[in-house]
């Protein structure tokens, strides 16, 4: 029968539709489906599937069947706690070095120096984390390159000690080694990243040269970085690809412009040592928390949307289910940093320790929920909205923080982060509310 059907220039309609449901035990769906049954059974073109898929649509009755298909359980994040753990550790440690670096090179070589590292870091994270850290089993494929990762690692330093001078280099190797900790704490290396960042502290406070501790911190975690990835690589493994390349400049200029948001504001001075990095800890905390909460929309934009016939153009309450996850992670941040920010303050007052304001708690607490929001654009697909919501953040903090105005502390980073949750909040509550367009954006972007 199934030959009888192919032949002529033409596909009869009942025949066709009697193979197609022969073969699927029910119903098509639509009409894209009906032609991939066709073309894969019945022995006709593509163009002539789907002209007798159209004329199937068109002539079915009936109610169209939902999907009974059984949606993958999502697959749980591991060790996330620890890794969260590990990072915060180490930030606070590397914070600590501004002080003794400061007295050994000069408060303008530190500040300068931290003003380039911070946001080049952040941008470096986002990037290598859109080609290769989101994939599964994706430092497999930095593995394959290890000489590249060395070459990179000393062009970048070498690049930036010829234009900034010293300033350049202690930059560079800063952002080798934070760069580079991401790497090992995606390798499930935690530990191990703390242990040589607390090395590299022991060594700066006991009064070594503090280019020379650098130096070997940044060389050591490229060592570390290569023989991680070069050992998780297995030629016989089939692995997914790594992102795009337009798609990682994309992320990289994100984290580039949240990098600058922290430093643009010129009442935050990082060269002051542990305080700025002590007023960042809640939101930090925070936003691991959210972060790890909003990331199961990929399990439940195909679960908001399961069971919907294709035909059916009425989908009402779809959108439930992924906008209470968004307003689930925002609450979650919110609560979290105000609690830690208020237990941060009573704590200093207790020790006698000196904070930068709640002004400024205020404002790392929006840059965190502006991260979020952004990050979820980024990987829906809608990184040029978020591209966009960080320029006009940049701006905005810019021209607050150098206003006669400004009087309060973080005045401009509060504006910048501000105008990025303004921007960007409705549009991810809009892709949130359309599961269907968003998840089909989603697979395509991927």
């Amino acid at each position: 029968m199934t030959r009888a059907v192919a032949s002529g220039a033409h596909l009869d309609t009942a025949k066709a539709q009697a193979v197609v449901e022969a073969r699927l035990g029910r119903a098509p769906q639509d009409m894209l489906e009906a032609a991939v049954v066709l073309e894969a059974w019945a022995g006709v073109t593509a163009a002539e599937a789907l002209h007798a898929g159209r004329r199937m649509m068109e002539t079915t009755s009936g109610r169209r069947r939902p999907s009974i298909g059984l949606l993958p359980r999502a697959t749980p994040v591991e060790g996330l706690a620890l890794e969260a753990v590990a990072f915060i550790a180490a930030m606070i440690a590397i914070a600590c070095w501004a002080a003794p670096l400061a007295d050994a090179l000069g408060v303008h070589v530190v500040k300068q120096a931290l003003l380039i590292a911070l946001p080049l870091t952040v941008g470096l994270q986002w990037g290598i984390n859109s080609r290769y850290l989101s994939r599964p089993r994706g430092t497999v494929h930095l593995g394959r390159h290890p000489l590249a990762l060395a070459l990179s690692a000393g062009a970048l330093i070498l690049f930036l000690a010829v234009v900034f001078g010293l300033a350049g280099l202690i930059a560079g190797l800063l952002a080798v080694m934070w760069t580079g900790g991401t790497i090992l704490i995606a390798s499930r290396l935690p530990e191990e990243y703390v242990g040589l960042v607390l090395l590299a502290t022991t060594g700066i406070y006991a009064g070594l040269s503090s280019v020379v501790v650098l130096a070997l911190a940044a060389a050591t975690t490229t060592v570390m970085v290569i023989v991680a990835v070069t050992i998780a690589v297995n030629d016989a493994e089939t692995t997914h690809q790594p992102g795009r390349w337009s798609r990682v400049g994309m992320a990289a200029a994100i984290g580039l412009g949240i990098g600058t948001l922290l430093v643009a504001d010129r009442s935050i001075d990082w060269s002051l040592g542990a305080v700025p990095a002590l007023a960042l800890l809640p939101s930090m905390i925070a936003s691991f928390w959210g972060g790890s909460y909003l990331w199961r929309f990929q399990e439940v934009l195909p679960q908001a949307i399961a069971g919907i016939p294709v035909s059916r153009g009425d989908v009402r309450g779809a959108a439930r289910m992924p906008l209470r996850l968004l307003v689930g992670a925002t609450a979650r941040m919110a609560i979290l940093t105000t609690a830690l920010s208020l237990i941060l303050v009573f704590g200093a007052q207790l020790f006698g320790v000196t904070m930068s304001g709640a002004s400024v708690l205020v404002g790392f607490g929006l840059v965190a929920l502006a991260t979020l929001l952004v990050g979820l654009l980024e990987a829906i697909g809608r990184g040029a909205w978020a591209l966009s919501a960080i320029a006009a953040a940049v701006v905005a903090e810019v021209v607050v923080s150098r206003s006669d105005g400004a009087s309060a502390a973080g005045a401009g980073l509060i504006a910048g982060a501000a105008v990025v949750v303004v921007l960007t909040l409705p549009a991810a509550g809009f892709a949130l509310s359309r599961p269907a367009a968003t998840l089909a954006t989603r697979v395509r972007v991927s």
